[in-house]
C-alpha cells in the first residue's frame, strides 16, 4: 500500500518548505511535566510533523463568520 502524502510533503515536492513550528521548534515533539517526570508527547500544534503551514482560511480552526469547524484544516488551523 502507497502512503500517502502530507501537505507539507506536497509543498516540499514542489519546493516550498514549510516553516519550522514554534512550539516544538521542528522536533516534532514537546516535553512536558507529569509530577516528578518528564514526558514526551507529539506536538499538538504541529501534529508531529515539525513543520506547520498556516491555513490560509483561519486563525483559530473555526470559519470566519459563522463559527463552524474549518473545512479546510479540520478545525487544526494548519495545514500540516
Amino acid at each position: 500500500m502507497l502512503a500517502t502524502p502530507t501537505v507539507a510533503d506536497a509543498y516540499e515536492i514542489l519546493g516550498v518548505t514549510a516553516p519550522e513550528c514554534d512550539e516544538c521548534e521542528g522536533s516534532a515533539v514537546v516535553t512536558y511535566y507529569h509530577g516528578p517526570y518528564e514526558r514526551q508527547r507529539e506536538c499538538g500544534h504541529c501534529h508531529g510533523t515539525g513543520r506547520r503551514l498556516p491555513c490560509p482560511h483561519c486563525t483559530d480552526g473555526t470559519q470566519p463568520g459563522s463559527g463552524e469547524t474549518c473545512s479546510t484544516c479540520d478545525g487544526f488551523a494548519s495545514l500540516c
